[in-house]
């Protein structure tokens, strides 16, 4: 960890600690059942110093959920701005595919996404977050989108219209953006769910996640981005 000092690490391990009593104790007695002074009693410590580390209980779940809206974006952000928006959602998707090849964070993701699942009060604010991340990425389409028919022009349509087919210059307006991205994003929990229930007795995941991926959003690809 170059350039990183003895009290980060120290931070980090404690929260890393923080993090695996609270996910035990989440997956044994459930989330709304297990409380912040559980947790800290468990960790070996007081609830103030339980949030100076780590924030309210719902951020030890919600954190891996934002890391990973914020890497969806900047990878979509890095994209082509000529690029087609459907590629570049599911290029923008690979975080999720690196994930999966990870046996370690695969099964942690599905925990935090069980854990999810079993509580009203994580589902409203998965939900939430989830919306902001779909709007951050609508917006980045729309930009590039305003970008890329400003230098290409007339010259870059084939039909003189300016507008190339499949391209990020579709002259989609900022609603349908982000129904393209609300129909990626539907692709993504259909091939999640899918991979999630497709396990052997050992909890093994059985299906290919890519593949299902790609499979799901072939199916979904909106007419208008289809080259």
């Amino acid at each position: 960890m170059a350039g990183v000092g003895v009290r980060e690490v120290a931070r980090r391990a404690v929260q890393a600690e923080i993090a695996a009593v609270a996910e035990r104790l989440f997956r044994e007695e459930g989330y709304d059942a297990v409380t912040v002074d559980r947790i800290a009693e468990q960790v070996g410590m007081s609830q103030r110093t339980f949030f100076r580390h780590v924030g309210t209980k719902e951020d030890l779940v919600m954190a891996d959920f934002i890391a990973q809206g914020e890497q969806v974006l900047a990878l979509l952000a890095a994209r082509p701005a000529h690029e087609n928006a459907w590629v570049s959602l599911r290029a923008a998707f690979e975080v999720y595919i690196t994930l999966h090849h990870d046996p370690a964070a695969r099964d942690r993701a599905r925990l935090m996404r069980s854990i999810v699942a079993s509580s009203p009060t994580l589902r409203a604010a998965y939900l939430d977050r989830m919306d902001t991340v779909q709007r951050q990425l609508a917006d980045v389409l729309a930009a590039r989108t305003k970008t890329s028919t400003t230098t290409q022009g007339e010259s870059c349509a084939e039909d003189g219209t300016g507008v190339m087919p499949g391209t990020a210059a579709t002259g989609l307006s900022r609603p349908a953006l982000r129904g393209v991205v609300g129909a990626a994003f539907a692709a993504l929990y259909a091939a999640t769910e899918g991979c999630d229930q497709d396990c052997d007795q050992d909890g093994k995941v059985l299906s290919d996640f890519p593949a299902v991926l790609d499979e799901v959003m072939a199916s979904l690809q909106p007419r208008v981005l289809i080259d």
